[in-house]
Formats: C-alpha cells, structure tokens, sequence
C-alpha cells in the first residue's frame, strides 16, 4: 500500500474514533441525567465535540485532496525531471557515440549519394563524400572501390564529350569554314587541355587548308590548261582568299591569259547578244562586265549603254504577252486541213 492511502486511513479511523467519542459522550451524559439527574456538562461537551469534529472534515478532505494534488504535481515533475535527464544524456553524448549508433544508416546514406553523384557526373561531389567515408567512417576498402569508379566513369564520360567535340570539329573542317575551324580548335584545346586526342587541332586546320589551296591551284592549272576557261575563272576566284602576293606570282601569267580569254568570250557574247536584239541576255552579260572587268575599257563602253539595254529589255518584256497572243489568235484563223 503506498504511504498515501495509508495516511488518508489513518485520517478517516481518527474521525470516526472521535465522532464516536462524542457521541458515547452525549449518550453517556443523557444516560447519567436519567439515573441520577443527569449531567448537562457531558452532553454540552459531547455535542460541542461532534460539532467540532464534524466542522473539520470538510477542512481535512480539503487539505487531503491538496495534499493529493501535490502529489502528484511532484510524480509529474519528477517524471519530466527523469526525461530532461534523458534527453541531456542523448545531447550530451559526442559526435563518435553518434555517429557508432547510426553507423549502418549514415553508410547506406552515403553509399546512395556517391552513386547518384556518379550517375549525374559530379565527380567532385563524389570525391568529397568518398572521403568522408574513409576519414570519418573507416571504409576504406569500400572508399577506394568507389575512387576507381569514379576514376573509370570520369575517364569515359571525358572520352565520349572529346569524341563530340572532336566530330563537330571534322564537320566543320570538312565545310571548309576555316575561321569556325580555328576557333573549335581553341574551345577544344581549352576544355580538355590534358588530352593528347585534342592536341594539333590548329594545326590540322592549317594542313587542311594548304591542302585545299594546292588542289585549287592543280584544279586551276588543268581547266586553264584544257581552255575550260569559265571554270578556271571560278577556281581563280577561289584562289584569291588563299594565295598571297609572292605565291600568287607563278600564277600570274596563267592567270592573265584565263582573265584575257574570259574577258573576250564574254565580250564576244555581249556583241552577238545585243546583235541578235536579244536584250534580256545584252543586260545579264552587260552587268557581268561591269562586276567582273570594273576598270576595262569594255566595261566602260557597256556602262554607256547599259540604261539603253534595259529599257528596250523591259520593252521587249511588255510586248511579248501581246505577240503571245497575236500568234494565238493568229492559229484559231488557220483554215481546217481537207
């Protein structure tokens, strides 16, 4: 029995021990009143007692029911005095005791991170929590298996962005756009300098384009060579963006004679053009003169001309729906066979 029921006993036997006190008294005093004339003082005191008494239950079941409260007011407090201390004692441990306590969690949690940094090519992210979890948990077995993932996984993904940039590079080239050549070449170097599959890019675009500059000056021999004077004409056009003046020499004479040919086939065509009233084409071959052979005396004499030209070309132009359809009707007059 816990010491507060025993207490709230002994207090309930006191009052009916001395409830039943005064009225022994009561009835004692009214019992010597009958016999020998009684006695008004017990019957006075026994009733002033049982008053009394009965006068402090109220007080004491008050002061029993407080007392009790407190009670437990005290268990209470002592209760969240025991979780206080508890949780002082988890606070309070170090960082080691935790760590060791969720050792296998922080593990597992660490082991998922480094995968999904390797998955997403974050190699420095990764690096970081393999070291965490040699230095701080001790795997280092397992840390070093991961170090050589990372290294194989970095080593491929390094490869595969150097083979796409090495292709779009080969196309580039291969469009001979050399100033964009050039300026790959640089990117490349700068994004993967450690790389021996990126070094001599520059200089592979300047092989490119001696190699290319040759060909056209082959190309340019052979078609001046066999009179294909229009395509040598084309091919020295294209020369002159890849030749300077000291390689351009040996050409010259060469160069002259396509320039001179070309200058009177054109020449040549304009007349026949313009003989045969054929304005439309007198125009063409006229403005072809005039932006190919500026500074000519042919050029100057076509420049005289050219308003002329155009206004009987666009004459020309409006008169022909007209016979287009003097012709036509022309046709539906013709007389049937038979």
């Amino acid at each position: 029995m816990r010491p507060s029921s025993k207490t709230n006993l002994w207090i309930a036997l006191s009052y009916v021990l001395l409830l039943g006190l005064s009225v022994a008294v009561v009835l004692l005093g009214r019992g010597n009143f009958v016999t020998e004339g009684g006695s008004d003082a017990m019957v006075a005191a026994g009733v002033v007692c049982f008053m009394l008494v009965s006068a402090t239950i109220p007080l004491t079941l008050a002061l029993v029911h407080t007392r009790r409260e407190s009670a437990a007011v005290a268990e209470m407090s002592r209760q969240q005095l025991e979780l206080l201390e508890k949780i002082n004692e988890h606070t309070l441990l170090s960082d080691s005791a935790r760590h060791i306590a969720y050792r296998r969690q922080e593990r597992a949690m660490l082991q998922r991170a480094i995968e999904e940094d390797i998955a997403n090519e974050d190699w420095q992210a990764a690096m970081v929590l393999v070291d965490e979890m040699r230095e701080r948990f001790g795997y280092r077995e397992e840390a070093e298996e991961f170090l050589a993932r990372i290294d194989r996984s970095r080593a491929d993904g390094v490869n595969r962005r150097i083979t796409e940039a090495l292709d779009h590079f080969q196309a580039v080239l291969d469009a001979r756009d050399w100033g964009a050549a050039y300026a790959e070449a640089a990117r490349i170097a700068r994004l993967f300098p450690d790389s021996h599959r990126t070094r001599g890019l520059e200089q592979r675009v300047r092989k490119a384009w001696e190699a290319h500059k040759k060909s056209l000056e082959r190309e340019f021999l052979e078609a001046a060579g066999a009179g294909h004077v229009e395509h040598a004409m084309q091919l020295l056009k294209d020369l002159d963006v890849f030749l300077t003046p000291d390689e351009a020499a040996p050409l010259q004479e060469v160069a002259r004679g396509v320039i001179n040919k070309a200058r009177a086939n054109i020449g040549l065509q304009f007349k026949l053009a313009v003989q045969d009233h054929d304005w439309a084409t007198a125009v063409q071959v006229g403005e072809t003169i005039i932006d190919e052979f500026p500074n000519t005396r042919m050029a100057e004499e076509v420049r005289q001309r050219i308003d002329v030209l155009r206004a009987r070309a666009s004459q020309a132009a409006s008169m022909t729906p007209n016979l287009d359809a003097l012709a036509a009707m022309s046709v539906g007059r013709l007389p049937e066979e038979g």
